[in-house]
């Protein structure tokens, strides 16, 4: 078990019936959009320093919930899928939340982690995400290679996007079915998984800078080959 705070993450949570609720605890200004949605399920007002309390954060929006753990999918879930995106080694919970919802809510793109080297779905997550966890089809691999060399098979091509990449992610085909590699904050794209890629594409700039956060790169990638190409 665990808790997941925020307003929208649990509404949508509930919405995505995607996980079991054992209690609700809310601020009384909440009670009403709560309740309508939680049927069966204990909801419990409470003032904000015991949320506080219980949650260890700051950051409930007067709204918090008991849920059983998130599920991952499995990589064969996600094959039926148009849109996929690996992250390798990402590490900071809010950039994943972020990713997470851009790949939702731009392509209803399903997005695969390692289980080493990256953050997990962790309540953080989900509030960064804005509840688009409990939607999103997320898997969690052993091995980001094999992951990658399983959706080559079934049609995928993998665009790694990386500031050193070759092509304007502009110039890149429109694919059938297609998979975003993004690195880590600091490493980016490690070698290992720079040999399955197929294409290297990078965000053209004008500034002095050379780079994006990865959160904000990925939404860029994922309007540029999933959403324009459309």
């Amino acid at each position: 078990m665990e808790i997941i705070y925020g307003k929208n993450p649990v509404i949508e949570s509930l919405r995505a019936g995607s996980r079991k609720f054992f209690e609700i605890m809310i601020s009384r200004e909440h009670y009403d959009d709560i309740a309508a949605l939680a049927v069966g399920v204990p909801v419990h007002t409470l003032p904000k320093h015991e949320l506080d309390k219980i949650s260890g954060t700051r950051s409930h929006q007067g709204v918090l919930a008991k849920v059983s753990r998130y599920r991952y999918r499995q990589i064969k879930d996600l094959l039926g899928l148009n849109v996929v995106i690996l992250l390798d080694s990402v590490e900071d919970p809010q950039n994943l939340g972020s990713i997470i919802r851009s790949a939702y809510a731009l392509a209803q793109a399903g997005v695969i982690i390692p289980e080493n080297r990256s953050a997990q779905i962790t309540p953080s997550v989900v509030k960064a995400s804005a509840g688009a966890t409990e939607h999103a089809q997320i898997a969690r691999v052993t091995n980001l290679r094999m992951a990658s060399k399983e959706l080559k098979k079934n049609g995928f091509w993998l665009v790694g996007l990386d500031a050193a990449g070759k092509e304007p992610i502009s110039m890149i085909p429109s694919y059938d079915k297609i998979a975003l590699v993004l690195g880590g904050e600091d490493s980016g794209i490690r070698t290992v998984m720079e040999k399955e890629i197929d294409i290297m594409a990078h965000i053209p700039m004008l500034g002095p800078f050379n780079s994006l956060n990865v959160a904000h790169s990925a939404a860029i990638g994922l309007y540029e080959l999933a959403v324009r190409s459309r």
